[in-house]
């Protein structure tokens, strides 16, 4: 299942089918490969085998909002802007990306769900957060 969807999108920004754009599955599809790659980055990488990744087995709806605010952020919102002065599209483009950061950060903090045995259920035991990968506190 897809971390999210055009009527998903539809739903943080109300008018986004209203600049010529009918269907924005390809900067979706975009997004959840971005958001995938930072869930290997910062967590599966070093604490798993690389090649037994599996995106298949993460909870799609954690990530929703991630993969929204990543589409939007950098291949919906550039797409549509002008990149001259005044333009509102830059400013959306800067507001999902901290709002991406942010989101990230907190579900990373919050734990990620991943079906380690492929029962279709997240064990909470399973569930890892970004402290339990971090092997060094660093200020």
């Amino acid at each position: 299942m897809p971390f999210a969807t055009n009527q998903i999108l539809q739903e943080y920004v109300d008018d986004i089918f209203s600049h010529g754009v009918d269907d924005w599955t390809d900067e979706l599809n975009k997004a959840e490969g971005d958001v995938i790659n930072q869930i290997k980055v910062r967590y599966w990488n070093k604490t798993h085998n690389r090649s037994a990744f599996d995106n298949t087995k993460l909870t799609s709806t954690q990530w929703t909002r991630a993969t929204v605010y990543r589409a939007l952020s950098t291949h919906i919102m550039p797409k549509l802007s002008t990149y001259r002065v005044d333009d509102v599209f830059m400013e959306q483009i800067k507001f999902y990306k901290e709002q991406y950061a942010e989101e990230l950060d907190t579900q990373f903090a919050v734990g990620i769900e991943y079906d380690t045995d492929g029962d279709g259920a997240v064990d909470p035991e399973s569930e890892v957060t970004e402290w339990d990968v971090q092997n060094r506190l660093y200020r």
